[in-house]
């Protein structure tokens, strides 16, 4: 479910957005929930599905730019 959830906030942001903005768009949309946390461990696992990429910002390299490359059907 959770996975489900971040993948829809990055929808939400465009379908392509930094680890940073994806994580404070979930503490916004769920204050009550820990799912800010978990972000990175959903969006790897998400990668691992091949429903995401991601790769460095030309700014930050240590600071990741996740998109969506596969539709959640």
């Amino acid at each position: 479910m959770s996975q489900f959830v971040v993948y829809m906030i990055l929808k939400e942001l465009g379908g392509k957005a930094t680890t940073r903005q994806i994580k404070e768009r979930a503490l916004e949309k769920f204050p009550d929930l820990t799912l800010y946390s978990y972000v990175r461990n959903r969006l790897n696992k998400l990668k691992k599905k091949g429903f995401v990429r991601n790769y460095p910002t030309k700014n930050d390299k240590n600071e990741l730019v996740w998109e969506i490359i596969a539709e959640w059907i």
